[in-house]
């Protein structure tokens, strides 16, 4: 496992939520949802365990389940990083895109991190 500098435009909380995620690829139709689970969360973005490596660049549909909450936050990220870990891999993701109800959670996300800091 490589380290990488710390370029992260928000804090970050060791937060384990529930994450379903499917590549966003023009054209196809159908992709694979995987279930998978957050090592990290913030305003900005997340990092997740996946069982296959993701491509830098690559665009996710995202559904973060987070706590406290009935329904899931919905968004699309970015893969910004993917390193091999053990038989699976860590994922950075930063958020591109947000369902406007949901930017509302990232505020909360940032206050609820911002607290427990």
């Amino acid at each position: 496992m490589t380290e990488r500098p710390d370029r992260r435009r928000a804090a970050r909380i060791p937060e384990r939520c529930r994450v379903a995620f499917r590549a966003i690829r023009e054209g196809a139709r159908d992709a694979k949802t995987t279930a998978a689970q957050t090592l990290n969360l913030s305003a900005s973005g997340l990092c997740l365990v996946a069982p296959s490596r993701l491509e830098r660049d690559q665009h996710l549909a995202l559904e973060l389940s987070l706590e406290g909450r009935k329904d899931p936050v919905v968004a699309v990220g970015r893969v910004v990083w993917c390193d091999e870990d053990g038989g699976s891999y860590r994922v950075g993701i930063c958020f591109t895109w947000l369902r406007e109800e949901d930017r509302r959670a990232l505020e909360v996300i940032s206050e609820y991190v911002r607290d427990r800091l």
